[in-house]
């Protein structure tokens, strides 16, 4: 029997460089990966809503416009508030009107005013911003 160690390998030369873009092409696709479902999932939180009054018909349906905070998933970056109108109490689905208010803190739905021309919803700040019922009335 032999005491001689086995034969070693032989090197592949650029083994080394070849491990090291492996390495940097799945840190990047992973990179890629991580943006995108942060930038695609979406935590949204119903702040407050406000239904239709009576006394205003549109197309027979009950609408309701309320205020939405979103943030992003993955990094929990705060995304611009949404003003949406459409009829379904938890604001699964309607007409997105997306806003910043900069230098302010987070903004509060302070009240709506339903008109046969759309829907006025003010904030606690001050602001008001007309949604025109067209935009959310037949379907949309």
């Amino acid at each position: 029997m032999s005491t001689e160690p086995p034969p070693a390998r032989p090197r592949v030369p650029g083994t080394r460089v070849i491990l090291g873009v492996l390495a940097a092409l799945l840190l990047f696709v992973a990179l890629l990966v991580a943006v995108f479902v942060d930038t695609r999932l979406v935590r949204t939180e119903v702040l407050r809503a406000e239904t239709q009054p009576p006394t205003v018909e549109y197309d027979g349906a009950t609408y309701h416009a309320g205020l939405l905070r979103q943030e992003s998933w993955l990094l929990h970056r705060r995304l611009p508030d949404v003003l949406m109108v459409g009829r379904y109490p938890d604001m699964g689905y309607g007409h997105p009107v997306y806003f910043e208010i900069l230098g302010h803190r987070d903004p509060a739905l302070d009240s709506a005013r339903w008109s046969p021309e759309g829907v006025t919803v003010r904030l606690d700040s001050g602001h008001e911003i007309f949604i025109p019922a067209d935009a959310f009335t037949g379907g949309r």
